[in-house]
């Protein structure tokens, strides 16, 4: 079972990404601000990471780059509703990105590619 950190600022949205994740046989934990992803990796030991890319996506690109300075080969991936993730996610250091709103299917094809 893939263990997966799921970071979102919007409490309802990471619910149902838990539940949707859950149901497709990934271990979720679901971490709601992105100051507890980092202290949580060492001990969840996620085989991937899923942050909220908000609008100045500021947070999240600091995180990231945190992330993978400490832990290089982890994947990290944006969600973000930005009309130009396909562009900023790699800039930002990402490994790649799922646009909101997704489709659930898509959700899982780029989760399992990781």
């Amino acid at each position: 079972m893939k263990k997966v950190i799921v970071q979102d600022t919007d409490f309802d949205l990471l619910e149902t990404l838990t539940f949707l994740l859950e149901d497709a046989s990934f271990e979720v934990l679901p971490v709601l601000h992105y100051k507890d992803v980092a202290s949580k990796i060492s001990t969840f030991n996620p085989q991937l990471v899923l942050l909220d890319f908000r609008l100045s996506g500021t947070e999240c690109t600091c995180l990231c780059a945190s992330i993978k300075k400490e832990f290089p080969h982890l994947p990290v991936l944006a969600l973000s509703c930005n009309h130009n993730i396909e562009k900023e996610y790699a800039l930002a250091g990402f490994d790649d990105y799922v646009c909101k709103p997704f489709d659930i299917d898509h959700l899982l094809t780029i989760l399992k590619k990781y």
